[in-house]
């Protein structure tokens, strides 16, 4: 009996162990994350993070396409 009791808290101390460095290795999550700047197509107007977008003259567009074409 003493040796299963043994097994179990050592399992148990196992299985902390990889949970926490799991957790430490993982990315941040979106909660963690700071939330990114949005910002609208001059042409279509959809709304896309500040990162992704194309920025032609002060204005933002959300493809090549659309960069090229100007605000409609």
């Amino acid at each position: 009996m003493g040796k299963i009791i043994l097994f179990l808290v050592l399992a148990f101390v196992a299985y902390i162990v990889i949970k926490g460095a799991a957790r430490r290795s993982r990315p941040p999550s979106a909660a963690e994350r700071p939330p990114e700047l949005m910002v609208a197509c001059e042409r279509c107007k959809v709304n896309l993070p500040r990162s992704e977008a194309l920025e032609d003259g002060g204005h933002f567009y959300c493809s090549e396409e659309h960069r090229r074409l100007g605000a409609g």
